[in-house]
């Protein structure tokens, strides 16, 4: 990693160094290998055998390894784009302490790349990643002060390596269910009227969409808005 760091980066040595620490078993540089073959670092570019060489170090328990081959399904390098499955493998090395994958993984949530827009969710993990060292800040995010006390919460919550795939999906699941309920309350408002309620089924999946996406969570979207008094300054 120094000859790979260094200025100049020294790839082609640092590339011997990989193979040689892959060849003995190690996960990490089996994942720099791969890195370096995808990205043509000291070695001819190959994106799909780069690719390759990231899922077997995932499969190694190498949560760098599940970083990297998350940010190659996500961009499609070296195979087609498959955000659901970066997502999970962001889950993965996030569940192990990596801080990028955290933060990228809050980015996802955010933004609803690969799942349900999960903004709670996101500004925890934002949290986490910064506990964990990432430098990395998140452009124009703001905790409310309502939702201070829930953010730290989860935050800890989500500090709990056993409990970071099992919280992720339940979340999904509560905001899966409140877009399945939206549109089948509007058909049964209008089932008297088929165009009515094609409607009111098209305008329930935009709102719960978009309440989705600015709650995060179920309970907030079943409670009605409150006045807030304004952003606080936690710092990410």
């Amino acid at each position: 990693m120094e000859l790979f760091h260094a200025t100049p980066p020294n790839y082609e040595a640092a590339a011997r160094c990989f193979r040689a620490a892959a060849d003995a078993g190690s996960g990490d540089g089996l994942a720099m290998l791969g890195l370096c073959q995808l990205e043509g670092l000291g070695m001819p570019a190959d994106a799909e055998q780069g690719r390759v060489l990231l899922k077997q170090a995932a499969a190694r328990r190498s949560a760098l390894g599940r970083f990297q081959l998350g940010r190659a399904l996500m961009i499609g390098r070296g195979g087609e784009a498959d955000e659901a499955a970066g997502l999970t493998a962001y889950v993965a090395a996030a569940a192990m302490g990596h801080a990028e994958a955290t933060f990228n993984l809050a980015n996802c949530l955010f933004a609803g790349v690969g799942c349900i827009p999960d903004r709670l969710a996101a500004k925890s993990l934002y949290l986490r990643a910064r506990a964990l060292g990432c430098t990395l800040r998140p452009q124009g995010v703001l905790v409310k002060r309502s939702e201070l006390e829930s953010v730290r919460a989860l935050a800890e919550r989500f500090a709990d390596p056993n409990r970071m795939f099992f919280l992720v999906q339940e979340r999904q699941q509560e905001l899966a269910q409140a877009h399945a309920a939206a549109p089948t309350r509007a058909a049964q408002d209008g089932a008297g009227d088929a165009a009515k309620t094609r409607s009111l089924r098209q305008a329930g999946w935009l709102a719960a969409g978009v309440m989705a996406a600015m709650a995060g969570t179920l309970g907030q979207y079943l409670r009605p808005t409150s006045r807030d008094a304004g952003p606080t300054e936690l710092d990410f």
